[in-house]
């Protein structure tokens, strides 16, 4: 069987796997779906096994393709490594990296990233993180990104992460407020006016979720999605807002807004690189990892 093996036919039952779809593995293949429809009833003759049987709108994997998948993927992984080392990764061939992170983490990226001369060929475009945590692990999952920066630790079986970098809290007011300098008592932090941040993964406010204490029930002027809206709403209004101390610091100049400590215990926001174990040991992952720790090295 090993002589008249098709590499090929491992690689389109790994997508065919990873998608439970045909139509999705010829769009992630760039095939026809009669094409990978030809080339999986291959493998299923040479294998002498029903792989995939219909299950509702799609195909769910028999226990001889769980099997497979088991040993194959692995296999390919390490031989798609092996093909990157023998050259190492190099800037010079054109390489497009996507990476998903959130808002805050993108505001402070993206600079750095238009300002690396040394990119060579290569492009990293930010995409935004899923709202649901099932959708991001799906997205690494299936190719659609190279790594995600996350404050959560996602490690698994399936999973890894590495530090990158940490951030915190702080409280932010306009420059000129009539009530608010240098620095915020906890009577007066639920006195004035607030603009919350909520997390949509998590579903609370960015203050609750990086406190120890548990915080009171704030007079909420508006509720908003973008720290951007966030700093330009207390910019011009009498109101206070809660948001990550490294954005609020490289906005506090353009937009005249001080920045201020918590008057409350804050845990710190611990920024980690996540990705597929099947990128821990590849030569371009690894390069996009050490260059992301470059950018935030002085964070």
């Amino acid at each position: 069987m090993l002589n008249n093996l098709d590499l090929n036919l491992l690689k389109v039952f790994v997508a065919v796997y990873r998608h439970k779809s045909i139509t999705l593995a010829a769009e992630e293949m760039g095939m026809t779906q009669p094409g990978v429809s030809g080339l999986l009833k291959r493998l299923q003759q040479q294998v002498g096994s029903q792989l995939f049987v219909r299950s509702g709108r799609g195909i769910a994997p028999t226990h001889h393709a769980q099997e497979l998948i088991r040993h194959i993927e692995p296999a390919l992984i390490q031989i798609n490594n092996a093909l990157e080392s023998l050259d190492g990764f190099s800037t010079e061939n054109p390489r497009k990296f996507v990476i998903y992170t959130s808002e805050p983490v993108m505001l402070m990226l993206l600079p750095k990233i238009e300002a690396d001369t040394t990119l060579g060929n290569v492009t990293i475009e930010l995409q935004p993180t899923h709202s649901n945590e099932d959708n991001l692990l799906h997205g690494l999952n299936q190719h659609q990104a190279d790594l995600a920066i996350e404050f959560a630790d996602y490690s698994t079986s399936t999973f890894f992460s590495e530090p990158l970098f940490e951030d915190k809290i702080c409280i932010i007011a306009r420059k000129d407020h009539p009530r608010v300098s240098t620095q915020l008592t906890i009577e007066q932090f639920y006195s004035e006016k607030h603009i919350t941040l909520k997390l949509r993964r998590e579903d609370a406010y960015l203050a609750d979720y990086f406190t120890e204490e548990s915080l009171h029930d704030r007079k909420v002027a508006a509720e908003c999605t973008s720290l951007v809206s966030q700093m330009s709403m207390v910019s011009t209004s009498d109101c206070i807002a809660t948001m990550t101390e490294s954005i609020a610091k490289r906005f506090a100049e353009k937009l005249e807004i001080q920045v201020l400590p918590t008057p409350f215990t804050d845990i710190p926001i611990r920024y980690r690189l996540m990705a597929h174990n099947r990128e821990r040991k590849s030569p371009s992952n690894m390069w996009l990892r050490e260059k992301l720790r470059s950018y935030f090295a002085n964070e």
